[in-house]
């Protein structure tokens, strides 16, 4: 007995291949793109590829992420990472790291809220 008709019931083979193809593809892309660039959650302004590259070799970009100081400040981190830490001198890159802190890691000069009014803080 000889079945007729099964071709019909499956899907188009050649379509399959076509849609196989291109997620690869897509996949191949995708991972090529991400590589070029790291989300370390850094703010992407002048001067993130040598604070990217000079900062994050010791420690994680959270630890800037996560601290605000004025360009003074910043100065005496780095000053204290040299001596204590065994950070190299940081030469001509040393103004463009402080240039980029200070722009994008200042301390805010307001927080969250403002603040309370006197009349409604308790005695």
């Amino acid at each position: 007995m000889r079945v007729t008709g099964w071709r019909s019931k499956l899907p188009d083979l050649r379509f399959i291949r076509v849609l196989t193809t291109r997620a690869l593809l897509a996949c191949v892309f995708a991972a090529q793109a991400s590589e070029g660039a790291p989300d370390n959650g850094l703010v992407r302004a002048e001067g993130y590829t040598i604070v990217s590259q000079q900062c994050t070799v010791c420690h994680s970009a959270g630890l800037i992420t996560r601290s605000r100081a004025s360009r003074e400040g910043w100065l005496a981190m780095i000053r204290w990472m040299q001596e204590k830490q065994g950070l190299w001198p940081l030469g001509e890159n040393e103004s463009v790291i402080l240039d980029y802190l200070e722009a994008n890691y200042s301390p805010r000069s307001q927080g969250r809220r403002p603040p309370l009014p006197a009349a409604l803080l308790p005695p």
